[in-house]
């Protein structure tokens, strides 16, 4: 088992809810993972804690089985309301407990729930906001983007699933990974048209939704779409947000023509 295994059955060890199977392959983890194990300590040590407090606070009949079910419920549906929840929860049976008990409880619900609120913010802080501007430029700068064929593939390098976008009419010409020193890796397609004039070239980005934004930009309504149009040299963009995806489709062909595409995606 890994650690990310072992971590949420501690609570269920300790309380001895776990069946024979689990329970061994849990405890032979703990023979091998130094960090796991202080894990299951401290959980022990605080529990211990706990159960002295009940004792010497006498608690109301009922309290701390009430807790642990309400602990194990929340954990279960990951409610960030959490924290306000309990806030009402030890407001109501507060009064006859004494500050050890008190403490004990509060300690024991940062143990279950300060990582996972760690673990959120980490990821929330880990996004890099990338400029429209400045994938517009990097679309002739050499070096930015690793060339992947198979779409698997290509979901595995940038840490997300690939939405389709339908642009019956362009053939696509390469994909890859969009890399950057100032943003997340994200996912680039290029795309060719054939015409009377030559040949038309699109550029599509795809990133997780509020990663690409434009500093100026208009906003317009399009086939449902809300889409930011606008311009970077002799490019022209349309960048606008659906299943939990950003679009970036950029071109240097005119407005009206990329308002069409943006239309048929």
């Amino acid at each position: 088992m890994k650690c990310s295994d072992v971590h949420p059955l501690l609570d269920l060890l300790s309380d001895g809810a776990l069946e024979n199977k689990d329970t061994a392959l849990v405890l032979d983890h703990l023979k091998l993972c130094n960090e796991c194990q202080s894990e299951w300590n401290d959980l022990e040590q605080l529990r211990s804690s706990f159960r002295d407090a009940k004792d010497k606070s006498q608690l109301p009949a009922g309290l701390m089985e009430r807790i642990s079910q309400k602990l194990k419920d929340e954990e279960r549906n990951e409610h960030m309301q959490f924290f306000e929840k309990y806030k009402r929860f030890f407001e109501q049976y507060a009064r006859p407990l004494s500050i050890v008990a008190i403490a004990a409880a509060i300690a024991l619900i940062g143990f279950l729930f300060l990582p996972r609120i760690h673990q959120i913010n980490t990821q929330q802080t880990s996004i890099q906001i990338a400029s429209a501007d400045t994938l517009v430029d990097d679309l002739v700068s050499e070096g930015t983007l690793e060339p992947v064929i198979d779409r698997n593939e290509l979901a595995k390098r940038v840490g997300y699933d690939l939405k389709h976008v339908q642009l019956p009419k362009w053939q696509m010409n390469q994909s890859g990974v969009y890399r950057s020193q100032t943003t997340m890796p994200m996912a680039r397609f290029d795309f060719v048209r054939k015409s009377q004039a030559g040949d038309q070239h699109l550029s599509c980005y795809q990133a997780p939704q509020g990663v690409i934004q434009a500093k100026v930009a208009n906003l317009e309504n399009l086939e449902g779409k809300r889409v930011l149009f606008g311009s970077h040299g002799k490019f022209q963009f349309a960048l606008w947000s659906q299943n939990g995806r950003d679009y970036l489709f950029v071109t240097a062909l005119s407005k009206p023509q990329l308002e069409e595409i943006v239309r048929g995606a």
